[in-house]
């Protein structure tokens, strides 16, 4: 009989496992991570930052030289440096895995290290597919292994915060959330190459890389979205994928509504999160810092406010927090923060595809329950 995991409920997980995990003795967790470009990095430095409980045992990037510097950076041995993953996978004995890949290799990658029994962090988006995804939480529930989806923007701290003030009714009941991530696009600047622009690699643009942050929010913050209509849109790159779109999204039952955007061809202007309740706001800015208000906004434009502090949890960034946890996680301690689970991975990237169809056919599209 499964057993529900004490660090996070709701991923079960076998006896055996479990006992394993309490075992104050257990060697530390041996790690390998697929992909070492940019968000590779991030979760190699991540890893390293725990050196008493994890140990980075191999890496795998079918770019050699980009392989080999990550190598000399954290220390892997090259023989422990692969540009294949399934031999990365025959050869390491591993207890967890990081996918961070291109898109398109999240399924294969991530379904055989899970039929395994080792722990998978899977950058978003899941898949590019949804069956896929879908098997996945299979593959996950049969094995008992731990999963996480890299929704980074959950462990900022002012979400986190937005969440508590959300849960105790700090502005009433949320009638209306608008989110808007853009940024001018991943490559050139960040990512090691352009895979996020062709369509056989990414699968999507802006929508699967921005967006997908954007519906995970809408979901952790509000609820499941039931319904979207969108224009999903190339508007100034010369690229296969989008580069904007913007999402009409509805609650349902909650009796809310939803306003994302999201595009890689933005200059400065606002990046966050604004959610208005029946009795309050919560202005969740990236780069001005988060407000909540209270107070009455009139006809004639007049105001009257209150403005609250929200109490931010101090700490460190999104990505080091999301990497915390996860390897606390993995090592079986508590964390402080309820884990994006592989069922979020579904729900969002089946809204994202729902999304792409509203905007091909010009029709609402309503979203299917994930179990």
């Amino acid at each position: 009989m499964m057993k529900l995991d004490p660090a996070i409920s709701g991923i079960p997980v076998s006896p055996q496992i479990l006992q394993l995990q309490r075992n104050p003795k257990m060697p530390k967790i041996r790690v390998g991570v697929v992909g070492v470009g940019s968000i590779g990095d991030v979760h190699l430095a991540g890893y390293a930052a725990h050196p008493s409980l994890a140990t980075i045992q191999a890496i795998c990037d079918v770019n050699r030289a980009r392989l080999d510097a990550m190598g000399e950076k954290y220390g892997v041995a090259p023989q422990h440096r692969y540009t294949k993953f399934e031999h990365m996978l025959e050869r390491e004995e591993l207890d967890c895995l990081s996918v961070c890949t291109p898109n398109c290799f999240h399924y294969p990658y991530a379904a055989a290290a899970l039929d395994r029994g080792i722990a998978t962090l899977i950058e978003k988006p899941i898949t590019i597919r949804l069956e896929d995804a879908q098997h996945l939480a299979k593959i996950v529930a049969r094995s008992g292994a731990k999963a996480m989806v890299a929704f980074s923007h959950r462990f900022i701290g002012m979400n986190i915060a937005a969440k508590k003030v959300l849960d105790s009714g700090g502005i009433g009941k949320p009638f209306m959330i608008r989110v808007r991530y853009a940024h001018r696009g991943p490559y050139p600047g960040w990512a090691q190459g352009d895979w996020f622009y062709r369509r056989k690699l990414a699968g999507g643009g802006a929508l699967l890389d921005m967006g997908i942050h954007a519906i995970d929010i809408c979901h952790y913050l509000i609820g499941p979205i039931t319904s979207v209509s969108a224009e999903v849109k190339t508007l100034r790159k010369d690229i296969e994928v989008d580069d904007n779109a913007v999402l009409i999204v509805d609650f349902g039952p909650a009796r809310a509504l939803g306003y994302i955007e999201c595009g890689w061809t933005s200059p400065p202007g606002f990046s966050g999160i604004e959610i208005y309740g029946d009795e309050g706001t919560l202005i969740l800015d990236l780069v001005n810092g988060p407000k909540w208000i209270r107070g009455v906004t009139r006809p004639d434009g007049t105001t009257r406010t209150e403005l609250r502090r929200l109490p931010v949890p101090k700490g460190p960034s999104h990505w080091p927090f999301q990497m915390d946890c996860w390897v606390k996680y993995v090592a079986g301690k508590r964390v402080p923060v309820a884990l994006p689970q592989i069922q979020d991975g579904v729900r969002s990237l089946a809204v994202a595809l729902a999304a792409m169809e509203s905007s091909k056919t010009g029709k609402r599209i309503r979203i299917p329950k994930v179990k």
